[in-house]
């Protein structure tokens, strides 16, 4: 998934009677500013525990929107993108630079920039690595063993920083082709405190997809992850679903039905955003919403 960055806007945007209504439960939400977060919640009756949002490499901490949300009691998490835009397109940053300690300077004050907001966050790095569609995904120069050690090698600076980070490790879920194996990426248990899953039903908005279930999207990845990362927390990093091809609303009941089956998914973050002309929000419908609030009463 193409990403955007979030805007930052100031925590005026919010009532503080909205910020007081009921938890929507293990759900997060990636949004791309607090103000569509507000109105997301709004319809949706709920308050997302969670938030999570992108940043590229080189950029520095995303101090005020952290900020703003730690005012209203949101827990972070960070999906970092080992990327960087210029006037010639976006270039990925190469694994092996990062893990000979190129970067470690630009590492080193992006911690003490946590440290100094002292909020505990999550950090995905290189979300979906295993993919082949990304600046910084897998190729001949940038291999599986390279991201595991520029993986280790950031956790390291982090941890010298005295940061208080949680390291989400977060493929895309399986699929046809793919050019690693989970294990081979698994940077290791003392690296990673959870693991994650980037899943979604695309349904028929291109020729090469088709309508999948919320089991028949996570079940076969979900299986794999837990052989290679044994007991650790489970999270949908990126969920969501299409309307076209089926019933959103459908796939939502259904998401809701089979979640007690994933043991191990202690947090599920529905992506609230378009992406071109790909609609992914919750609220494309008022019965996909409907679903998605009934979810919530019976998920708390």
């Amino acid at each position: 998934m193409r990403r955007l960055l979030l805007t930052v806007l100031l925590g005026s945007l919010w009532s503080g009677s909205h910020a007081s209504a009921a938890s929507c439960g293990l759900f997060g939400l990636t949004v791309d500013s607090p103000a569509v977060l507000q109105a997301v919640e709004r319809k949706a009756g709920c308050t997302f525990r969670a938030i999570r949002w992108f940043q590229d490499w080189d950029a520095p901490y995303n101090r005020a929107y952290a900020r703003t949300l730690t005012g209203l009691n949101r827990e972070l998490e960070l999906s970092w993108q080992p990327r960087t835009r210029t006037s010639a397109g976006v270039r990925g940053v190469p694994y092996r630079e990062i893990a000979a300690g190129r970067h470690d300077a630009y590492l080193r004050q992006f911690a003490r920039d946590v440290r100094r907001e002292g909020a505990p966050l999550r950090i995905t790095f290189a979300p979906e690595m295993n993919g082949n569609w990304g600046a910084y995904q897998l190729s001949a120069s940038n291999t599986p063993a390279d991201f595991v050690r520029a993986w280790r090698r950031i956790v390291n600076v982090f941890r010298a920083e005295g940061a208080p980070v949680r390291w989400v490790w977060t493929p895309n879920i399986l699929y046809p082709g793919m050019p690693s194996s989970y294990r081979a990426l698994y940077p290791g248990g003392e690296w990673v405190h959870e693991v994650g899953l980037d899943g979604y039903n695309w349904g028929t908005t291109n020729p090469w997809n088709r309508w999948l279930s919320f089991r028949d999207t996570f079940a076969p990845s979900y299986r794999e992850l837990k052989r290679v990362a044994g007991t650790k927390p489970v999270q949908l990093g990126e969920l969501a679903s299409v309307e076209q091809g089926g019933s959103k609303a459908a796939w939502i009941r259904e998401m809701c039905a089979a979640l007690p089956g994933f043991g191990q998914i202690r947090q599920a973050f529905w992506f609230h955003l378009k992406d071109g002309r790909v609609d992914w929000r919750l609220t494309t419908s008022e019965a996909a919403l409907d679903a998605f609030r009934r979810c919530v009463r019976t998920r708390r």
